[in-house]
């Protein structure tokens, strides 16, 4: 009884080793190191790592990886690299060495937290809540394809005596090949002229009430001079895009050096009511030349597509008649349009099915916000018994994007060869597989009976009253 005690505490003692052990491990896992994303900014030099590295194919560039500890305790011995790729979205730089699998970034600068300035960092530990940056400077492939790409970069250090990799994305844009201007060009530019080079949203489908994030690219086109207190003013005079909640509609940049672009992202907010339309965004850049600092202004505007959310309810199909193979069925189904805006080229139709046709579908057109749509089918099964099918309603929004919903069909269809009808005029009834002519026959045979028997009738009573003159003239 003692062994088994001695047993059960020494495999206990184990257990709890291996608890303590794994701990660490599975403390990171949750992940202590994450990408910044540069709130609390006081140094107005950290925007210029936090912006979107950008360069035409062939450019060497600085990409800066941002990272923050957001663990309970210090992280050390860190370093930061992204693994080689075949894959040019993923690895869209020149790789000379055969041999190289990953190319490291160089630790560059975190914060000192009682100065809030930038210094020189080798890596060595990030406290927790601190943030940092690693460089890496790299030549984008002369065959890389234009856009947005991300990177996603390993992070390795050490964490409570366990070792640990974390990876944080960080995304590239290469600028399309036409859009570099000649730096030999004879032509004088006497004014710097400031762009919106691209601009995309990182939502397929925006929807009214909903916040997104917007990436553009500004550019100075100008070869001769570079461009200072550059400062962007965003407004849209519906109401319908604004900033987001904390954002701000004036964004100040900086410095663009010539013939460079500067990449950012600003998060919008759109209002819950603004109209299933493109709503038109206004962008005033306020900015000076190098050279002379003359102030200049330039305008653009941003199309953002704003679709309201579809609310749609359809109800179940209601079948007015009783299903008869071969016979014709009328079937009804209503749609409510209960969002704010309109439902364009609704259509009702029927799933193919070998065992019912459809005479026409039917055709709704547009269902304003708050209309109704009632569509009339004629169906004709083809078989008896329990027949199942589906109906395809099928509608769309302001930019052409189609919803298909299907509504189950089920019909109990009857046989014809069991009908029963009923001769006009009479009580009579004959199944559909008997002769009419025979039902036919039997009417006349009625008919002639009644007669004879309303004859008979009369006659009697005219021989009846006859006898009772004769007695009278007696």
């Amino acid at each position: 009884m003692r062994k088994n005690s001695k047993i059960r505490f020494a495999a206990l003692a184990v257990a709890c080793a291996l608890i303590v052990t794994a701990l660490p491990a599975a403390l990171a896992d949750d992940g202590n190191i994450v990408a910044f994303d540069g709130e609390g900014i006081v140094d107005t030099t950290e925007t210029e790592y936090l912006a979107i590295a950008a360069g035409h194919p062939g450019d060497s560039i600085s990409i800066y990886v941002p990272v923050e500890n957001v663990g309970e305790s210090t992280a050390t011995d860190m370093t930061c690299e992204i693994p080689v790729s075949g894959n040019p979205d993923e690895f869209p730089f020149v790789n000379d060495s055969e041999t190289d699998t990953s190319f490291t970034a160089k630790a560059y600068q975190k914060v000192d937290s009682s100065t809030s300035t930038l210094e020189s960092w080798g890596g060595d530990e990030l406290l927790d809540g601190e943030h940092a940056y690693f460089k890496l400077d790299i030549t984008i492939l002369a065959s890389a394809t234009s856009g947005y790409k991300t990177l996603t970069f390993n992070v390795n250090y050490t964490y409570d005596g366990a070792s640990c990799t974390d990876t944080v994305e960080v995304t590239l844009y290469v600028r399309p090949v036409e859009s570099s201007s000649s730096s030999g060009s004879s032509s004088y530019k006497s004014k710097p002229k400031v762009i919106v080079e691209s601009y995309e949203f990182t939502s397929d489908t925006i929807y009214a009430g909903d916040t997104v994030t917007l990436r553009l690219v500004i550019a100075n086109t100008s070869w001769r001079e570079a461009i200072t207190n550059l400062t962007l003013e965003l407004s849209d005079e519906s109401g319908a895009v604004m900033p987001a909640p904390g954002g701000s509609s004036t964004i100040y940049i900086g410095t663009i050096a010539k013939e460079q672009v500067y990449v950012f992202s600003v998060d919008l907010q759109i209002a819950p009511d603004a109209e299933a339309k493109s709503q038109l965004l206004t962008i005033t850049m306020d900015y000076e030349g190098t050279k002379n600092k003359q102030e200049f202004e330039q305008t653009a505007s941003i199309n953002v597509p704003v679709t309201q959310h579809a609310r749609v309810r359809i109800n179940d199909p209601v079948v007015y008649d009783d299903p008869w193979v071969g016979s014709s069925v009328s079937i009804g189904v209503t749609l409510y349009n209960l969002g704010k805006s309109p439902l364009y080229n609704c259509l009702v139709d029927l799933e193919d099915n070998d065992n019912l046709t459809l005479e026409e579908s039917y055709f709704g057109g547009n269902v304003a916000a708050g209309g109704t749509m009632r569509a009339d089918l004629t169906v004709t099964p083809l078989t008896a018994g329990e027949v199942t099918g589906n109906l395809l309603v099928t509608y769309e929004d302001a930019y052409g994007n189609q919803t298909e919903e299907l509504l189950p069909l089920d019909l109990f269809v009857n046989d014809s060869a069991t009908a029963v009808s009923y001769v006009s005029g009479s009580n009579a009834a004959y199944t559909e597989d008997e002769a009419q002519s025979g039902g036919a026959t039997w009417y006349w045979w009625v008919l002639g009976g009644a007669a004879v028997t309303a004859g008979l009738i009369a006659l009697g009573v005219h021989s009846r009253k006859k006898r009772e003159r004769e007695l009278e003239d007696l």
